[in-house]
Formats: structure tokens, C-alpha cells, sequence
């Protein structure tokens, strides 16, 4: 009907999705490599996902790169400013123009690259090596990437549903700090969540996405004791 948005596709699993991507390979009329971003909030179980799809793709023949945004974080006395209000976190947590830049962009026109980068500043300090060779596929996966800077860059995104009381309790089991239970809440309540409140109000991420992946629930219930 004249006026209606059209169905958004909806996912479950990560086969579904790497049914979706072998398609947009074998039918692209470029020698380039695909980008495909998936994101969703913080903690909402975007690297797994992305891990899974990948290896369903290179089972198939189809050379995969990963790249996680969190790679790109930006030094904690940017990142954790104590005067950061949510949009300032949301803008500065991550450095998605270097990314893109230094990474992304000569990855798609060469399908090749070789360079790193270090995280010295940071709770985790690490250097990242990247070494692709002849990728097809380009699978980015992290939060803020569907900014509508950002959205012409892709050929395909997905948003990933996640609710926040999942995404803390995910990123609890996950994040390696050395601060307390006190301190990770404060954070996640403070900055974390209501700058992906504010991405989500600012930018319609969901709405943007071409696709949504919704985990499906398990229905494991009959192995439960009451």
C-alpha cells in the first residue's frame, strides 16, 4: 500500500545470514570486496555472530575478513573522559574515520592489506596485525557503525536486537577490568547506555539496517527443575 515501509528481513541464525551474503558474492559486478556491517548495542553479541557467519562463509569457499571496532577504541582519557557526557562518548569512543581510512576503504579497492594498529592508552593495551589477502567478503562488526556518515560505505547491515539488561550481563561476563562491580554499573548506567540511547534516537539504526537479527530463544524449558 502507497505509504508502507517495505518488510524488513529478519533473521535467526547465522546460516540465514550467510545464505544472504553468498548471494550478494556471487551475483556483485566488481572485483571488490563486499562490506557488510553488523552492529548493534554494546555487549549485545555481535562477535559471536560475526565469527559464526564468517566461518559458515569460508566453509563455502568465500574468503572472509573480520574487523571489530573495539580494535579502534579510543585511549581511555578520551574514551572515559569524566566530563563525557553520552553524545560525547558516542562520538569519540571510537576511531571509525582511522578505521575506515586506514583499513576499511584500501581493503575493499585492493581486497588486500597489510598494516596494524596499537591501543597503548587503554585498559587493554595491544597491538592488532591485520594481514588479508584476496577478500571477498568484508565483515565489520561493532556499535555506531550505521551513523548516516557511515551507511553509503556498505553493501549490506544488519542490526542486531539485543535489550540492555542482556547486553550488561553479557559484557559483565566478557569485559577484563580491574575495577569494581560498582564501577562496570556505573559505567555501563553513565556513559555506555544512554550514548547507544542516544545513537538509537539520533540515528535509527534499526530502521536504517536491511536486515534485523533476533537470537532465537531456546525452548530448553522441559530440562529445567523447578
Amino acid at each position: 500500500m502507497n505509504g508502507e515501509l517495505p518488510l524488513k528481513t529478519v533473521f535467526n541464525n547465522a546460516a540465514q545470514i550467510k545464505s544472504v551474503l553468498r548471494d550478494l558474492h556471487t551475483q556483485k559486478g566488481s572485483s571488490k570486496a563486499k562490506i557488510i556491517a553488523i552492529s548493534g548495542i554494546e555487549g549485545g553479541g555481535k562477535r559471536a555472530l560475526t565469527e559464526k557467519v564468517a566461518e559458515a562463509l569460508q566453509l563455502e569457499g568465500i574468503s572472509v575478513a573480520i574487523v571489530h571496532t573495539d580494535d579502534w577504541e579510543a585511549c581511555d582519557r578520551v574514551r572515559f573522559n569524566v566530563m563525557n557526557s553520552p553524545a560525547e562518548y558516542y562520538l569519540n569512543a571510537y576511531r571509525l574515520d582511522e578505521m575506515v581510512e586506514e583499513l576499511i576503504l584500501p581493503l575493499k579497492l585492493f581486497g588486500s592489506v597489510k598494516t596494524s594498529v596499537t591501543l597503548a592508552d587503554v585498559m587493554n593495551p595491544r597491538t592488532v596485525d591485520y594481514n588479508f589477502e584476496n577478500i571477498d567478503i568484508i565483515l565489520i562488526e561493532g556499535v555506531y557503525l550505521l551513523q548516516d556518515a557511515y551507511l553509503a560505505l556498505y553493501d549490506y547491515s544488519i542490526w542486531v536486537e539485543s535489550d540492555f539488561d542482556a547486553a550488561f550481563a553479557l559484557l559483565k561476563s566478557q569485559v577484563d577490568i580491574e575495577q569494581s562491580q560498582k564501577a562496570l554499573v556505573n559505567l555501563f548506567e553513565g556513559l555506555i547506555k544512554p550514548a547507544a540511547q542516544y545513537h538509537i534516537y539520533t540515528d535509527d539504526p534499526q530502521g536504517h539496517a536491511q536486515s534485523v537479527y533476533i537470537e532465537q530463544e531456546s525452548n530448553d524449558n522441559d530440562n529445567k527443575t523447578e
